[in-house]
């Protein structure tokens, strides 16, 4: 009995410890996407450059969860950037990308 209660109370330990992990802030999913996308556009290995363009996509969809948007409605592609969404805004909604 006292060797399940240890057994239990060690599994429950561990996993409250890597519940408590750092979530990434906004400026490091910012550079890490902008790392990503050099790597994607600009690697000479079609490997590397397909696991940096899959990396960007994953980042991308974490900083639109965080409430960032690519860019701006009318806004020619070499001006566009990451910034807070505003009405203004290119926004895709997932779910309905889905749908169609």
């Amino acid at each position: 009995m006292r060797t399940t209660l240890a057994a239990l109370a060690l599994v429950v330990t561990a996993g409250g410890a890597s519940g408590k992990q750092q979530m990434p802030t906004v400026p490091e999913l910012l550079t890490a996407e902008l790392k990503a996308s050099k790597a994607c556009e600009g690697s000479g290995d079609a490997d590397v450059a397909q696991e940096q363009c899959r990396l960007r996509y994953r980042l991308s969809g974490r900083l639109a969860q965080a409430g960032y948007c690519w860019g701006r409605k009318d806004q020619v592609d070499e001006k566009k950037q990451w910034h807070a969404c505003q009405p203004d805004s290119i926004y895709e909604d997932d779910i309905e990308a889905v749908q169609r």
